[in-house]
């Protein structure tokens, strides 16, 4: 059965509506969860300001960075309180989004919040978060998982159902600020949910309806959001893959894409829609085996062509380099090489892929061996 939980206002404009909607819920005053980065672009601005004319005062807490630390909403909650906010707003990114789902979860739970990072802890549920997505990309506004980083950097993933928002805006007009490299980066995290749904083993006929959608919209409107940033019909057409990405997230979830992109994000400080873009051509050849009929319609939209007498081998290495022309050619997404990543700590990072817990997900299993073959392939 296939459920969507969040109450979601999508469309040009759509901000307008927040202020009446978090007003009519009771609520008096806002904590808003942002980054410095959202607070320059003057959109932390535009909210504060819709909240104000519905008579919501807000106070902003921008500490999110790119990686949040478990730091972050740990500290937040206690300034939730002490500034005696009744509602938390998420703006911004998935790390945003994400941030502001911790603080929320930290209202009816006992922190810290890393205690949420273990397999089956109990979680209360967590009801009244909104959630203003400012990126095409992660789809955290309607999806169960949260990311959080501990002090040696390394990230922990939470499923967190009863965490997820009650209430997300999907404004593109919001989207037009994004430069274009974090335009490809962003518009490939959409990709990858997508692309790694459609291979995990939970898939099912409806999901993979869903996600074939996704990547189709991908293929085709990124390139157009990328080279012009104002086309706000591209804006939109990538905001609703996006969002239909991170539904997925909750049907059908990720596999190794994911594993990777969490592990050289945590080693090598790489954003995660840049470790996803990185991660996904190799994962799309690894699980060709498994899948070769799945991994062949990826290879077709994006161009690659096929006689029908390939190897699964083979459709692998085809669909494989199809990605890397759209992600390097077409979108000019800047190598992986640039980060000079440590390669004395492949090793470990390697170790911690096989280890993730999206690894559950997988359609062929991945041994150390094979991951470590993918890191050498990621950073040749």
């Amino acid at each position: 059965m296939l459920e969507q939980k969040v109450h979601l206002l999508f469309g040009p404009g759509k901000l307008a509506e927040l202020g009446p909607l978090v007003a009519g819920k009771g609520c008096k005053k806002a904590l808003v969860v942002c980054d410095p980065g959202i607070v320059a672009a003057g959109i932390t601005d535009k909210v504060c300001r819709v909240l104000s004319a519905s008579g919501v005062d807000s106070v902003v807490y921008d500490k999110v960075n790119p990686e949040p630390s478990h730091t972050v909403p740990d500290e937040g909650i206690g300034f939730f309180n002490a500034q005696g906010c009744d509602v938390v707003i998420g703006v911004g990114g998935g790390s945003s989004m994400d941030c502001a789902k911790s603080i929320n979860l930290l209202r009816y739970n006992e922190g810290p919040i890393l205690r949420f990072a273990g397999p089956n802890v109990p979680m209360n549920l967590s009801p009244g978060l909104f959630l203003v997505a400012t990126t095409a990309g992660t789809g955290s506004e309607v999806s169960d998982g949260l990311v959080m980083s501990s002090d040696d950097h390394m990230k922990h993933g939470c499923l967190a159902v009863n965490a997820m928002a009650e209430y997300a805006i999907v404004d593109p007009e919001l989207m037009v600020t994004m430069p274009p490299v974090l335009t490809a980066a962003t518009g490939l995290d959409a990709f990858s949910h997508a692309c790694e749904g459609y291979t995990t083993n939970i898939a099912t006929p409806a999901t993979d309806h869903l996600v074939e959608a996704v990547m189709r919209t991908v293929a085709e409107w990124l390139p157009a959001a990328v080279a012009d940033g104002k086309n706000v019909e591209a804006r939109t057409h990538m905001a609703i893959a996006s969002t239909l990405g991170g539904w997925m997230l909750v049907q059908a979830h990720t596999n190794a894409g994911h594993s990777v992109a969490h592990l050289i994000g945590s080693y090598f400080g790489i954003p995660h829609g840049e470790a996803c873009a990185y991660a996904t051509p190799w994962i799309l050849e690894f699980n060709a085996p498994a899948l070769p009929e799945k991994v062949r319609w990826v290879g077709l939209l994006l161009g690659a062509s096929f006689s029908g007498q390939e190897t699964p081998e083979e459709i692998g290495a085809k669909t494989r380099d199809a990605f890397l022309n759209f992600r390097d050619e077409v979108l000019q997404l800047p190598p992986a090489s640039r980060y000079a990543p440590d390669r004395s700590l492949f090793p470990a990072v390697a170790q911690g892929i096989v280890e993730e817990m999206f690894q559950m997900f997988q359609p062929r299993p991945m041994t150390t061996a094979d991951a470590l073959d993918i890191l050498e392939k990621i950073f040749a």
